[in-house]
């Protein structure tokens, strides 16, 4: 017998499918130029989003500033979060609505 899905909530958006999810994420990088800031509606987003991340304490650290869509390697694009302590960490949004330990 399967497991029941569990849906994927992120700031009040209900997502029934990881794939719905990673929809989601990619909208939001996609939307923005390297080195663009992220607008405010999405920052609140991606505020939720990260902190489901298994690394949120250590990501977040001192506090969210801002986020960016930045280069990341390989050529592709990734979100980075500014840090209020002025440091900036980039996080794999996958990491963000994957359940922990199904990676």
């Amino acid at each position: 017998m399967m497991a029941r899905r569990q849906d994927i909530v992120i700031g009040g958006e209900v997502f029934t499918t990881q794939a719905e999810a990673r929809e989601r994420f990619r909208g939001i990088l996609y939307k923005y130029h390297l080195g663009e800031t992220i607008d405010a509606a999405d920052a609140q987003f991606m505020t939720f989003a990260l902190q489901r991340h298994p690394e949120a304490a250590t990501k977040i650290g001192s506090g969210i500033q801002s986020f960016q869509v930045r280069a990341a390697d390989f050529g592709t694009r990734c979100f980075w979060v500014k840090r209020i302590d002025g440091m900036s960490e980039k996080f794999s949004f996958n990491a963000c609505y994957k359940p922990a330990g199904n990676e």
